[in-house]
């Protein structure tokens, strides 16, 4: 495989911290992982983290080839600060670090129908770039309908999905919900559930600092369907 792109089931939903925290475990098991962030808006602090994890040598302008300062869609964003957003760039960046890693984790902004142009959407870009998405999802009451919807947007537009990983974003122990989703959206969706990651408040993208959450992927999800096409 050459690479995953990894989408969520919302915003603030942890995509940065288990994009980077997966690029961690697998430079530490010796894959030649590469890490992407083809578009950012209001900060680079994803972009950092990822290059850092990832221990790469790949400049933040290639890892990040579209920055915009406003923290919003990027369409908006980019109306706002006159600036054109270029596709095929992104396309010719992304080959470019293809060539250099064996494997890519290329990480979206927001969901799948975020806008990047009006027209032209976080979907469509993952379907140009040809890759299989992996889903990050809230290990919470909701997710049920969240993560659904996703899959049947991705679905819809013939996007492969390699599965979910839920992750928890606040200390809810005993949370029967968080418990119960993952099976429920599995046999709903017949798209398979490869862990749920625990509360972990030791990490900070801001700071650049991914704490204990590379120790607790190596023991909560399972990785093995993420090498194997």
């Amino acid at each position: 495989m050459c690479g995953i792109f990894i989408t969520g089931t919302d915003t603030e939903i942890g995509k940065t911290a288990i994009t980077a925290g997966l690029a961690s475990v697998l430079k530490q098991q010796d894959h030649n992982v590469g890490v992407m962030k083809p578009v950012a808006a209001g900060s680079r602090a994803d972009a950092i983290i990822l290059q850092t994890s990832a221990g790469v040598s790949d400049t933040l302008e290639e890892i990040n080839p579209i920055f915009l300062n406003n923290p919003l869609s990027p369409n908006v964003a980019a109306q706002i600060e006159s600036k054109t957003l270029d596709i095929d760039h992104i396309r010719t960046t992304y080959n470019q670090l293809k060539n250099r890693h064996n494997l890519m984790l290329v990480e979206g902004v927001g969901g799948l129908l975020v806008p990047i142009l009006d027209h032209f959407s976080v979907a469509d870009l993952i379907a140009q770039l040809n890759l299989p998405i992996l889903i990050v999802a809230r290990a919470a009451l909701g997710t049920i309908n969240h993560t659904l919807l996703t899959i049947e947007a991705a679905k819809s537009r013939n996007l492969e999905i390699l599965g979910v990983i839920y992750n928890t974003l606040s200390p809810t122990p005993n949370n029967t919900a968080a418990q119960t989703s993952p099976d429920i959206i599995t046999r709903i969706s017949n798209v398979p559930s490869l862990g749920t990651i625990p509360y972990a408040p030791d990490v900070d993208i801001d700071k650049n600092h991914l704490g204990s959450l590379p120790q607790l992927i190596k023991k909560h999800i399972h990785l093995q369907p993420l090498l194997s096409k």
